[in-house]
């Protein structure tokens, strides 16, 4: 959660800035307010929306419940590569997963897990958020696809 007030306390000091520049020069910066809108919109996005993770025997659903909305995400259990612990990028920037599905609250306490699975004839990938226990059930699962690093 302090990251999610660290990354808000940016977006104010830039829209500071901004106030700043338009009081010395009188004019406003367009691709600025531009900028901080969508720095804005995207903060709200991470922290506003949440998800819920409901695993099943054959299926893993991640609901994600928001603002304006509501969604649904579901994996198909038979078609996972693999799953590990921790996201890492380095490691799996190398594994030429062609789609990254990100659902995750920012401000969210659990650690981002990552699922690889089969999509149409490449590699596509969920990341999310999840407890220990939740990790400990899908490896019960699942216990040949995990990676432990």
């Amino acid at each position: 959660m302090a990251a999610a007030y660290t990354v808000l306390l940016l977006i104010c000091v830039s829209w500071a800035y901004e106030g700043f520049q338009f009081r010395a020069t009188g004019h406003v910066s367009t691709l600025g307010v531009g900028m901080n809108l969508l720095w804005l919109g995207l903060w709200i996005w991470k922290v506003f929306y949440r998800y819920e993770v409901i695993l099943r025997k054959t299926q893993l659903e991640i609901v994600t419940i928001g603002l304006w909305r509501q969604g649904r995400y579901i994996v198909d259990l038979s078609k996972t590569e693999s799953f590990a612990q921790h996201y890492r990028h380095d490691f799996f920037r190398r594994t030429r997963i062609g789609h990254y599905i990100h659902r995750y609250n920012m401000a969210d306490e659990n650690p981002a897990r990552i699922l690889a699975f089969r999509e149409g004839k490449g590699l596509a990938a969920v990341i999310f958020c999840c407890s220990d226990e939740f990790l400990r059930e899908l490896r019960r699962l699942m216990p040949d696809k995990y990676l432990e690093f």
